[in-house]
């Protein structure tokens, strides 16, 4: 999964890591929003808009399960067992960089067919995580639901991308990742904004 994944080390066995999702709905999702918002004031000399990072942390919350379900059923005949229960540590930049994969179970058939068992599998842990995380800015329900959307679709293309299925353009969004607020940035490719 490590060698066709973009940015993102699978590792199985071992203690669990740093971070887990259940904590990511806690108090340590709101100090790993507050210092990426230092980081970003640093990166960008300004204070750093919250909501910047209040996004960015959720979208990578979700992109731990997406991915993880997505790569694991793009790689073989099997899928990813346990998702509520990853853990991942994170990368200099704040960003997850590896992640602990349970189990992987096996799930012969089509790729279609596996892809589709993994979202449901990621919906059932992405939804409850969106909707309990404790964002340090206020996110509403239309906005954590869009991103549990959005999060699958991206890791979804990127798997069958990865898997030889390309699916040309970028995939327009319903939630928006707020870099427009830093100095010198602009909406993303496919962001809701820009329609």
């Amino acid at each position: 999964m490590s060698r066709r994944h973009s940015w993102l080390a699978f590792v199985a066995g071992g203690e669990p890591l740093a971070h887990g999702l259940g904590t990511g709905a806690g108090p340590d999702a709101e100090a790993w929003q507050r210092g990426l918002a230092v980081l970003q004031g640093r990166w960008y000399d300004v204070v750093a808009p919250p909501q910047v990072a209040a996004a960015f942390v959720l979208q990578w919350l979700l992109q731990v399960p997406a991915h993880t379900a997505a790569h694991a059923a793009s790689c073989g005949p099997w899928r990813a067992a346990g998702l509520a229960e990853l853990t991942f540590d994170l990368g200099p930049a704040l960003v997850p960089e590896r992640v602990r994969v349970t189990a992987l179970v096996a799930d012969p058939g089509e790729l279609a067919g596996r892809l589709d068992r993994a979202e449901a599998d990621y919906r059932a842990v992405a939804g409850p995580l969106a909707d309990a995380y404790p964002s340090i800015v206020r996110f509403g329900p239309h906005t954590r639901t869009a991103m549990v959307d959005d999060m699958w679709a991206a890791a979804r293309r990127e798997a069958e991308s990865a898997s030889g299925l390309l699916r040309p353009g970028v995939p327009p969004r319903a939630s928006c990742c707020l870099i427009y607020a830093l100095p010198g940035c602009v909406e993303c490719a496919g962001c809701p904004r820009s329609r």
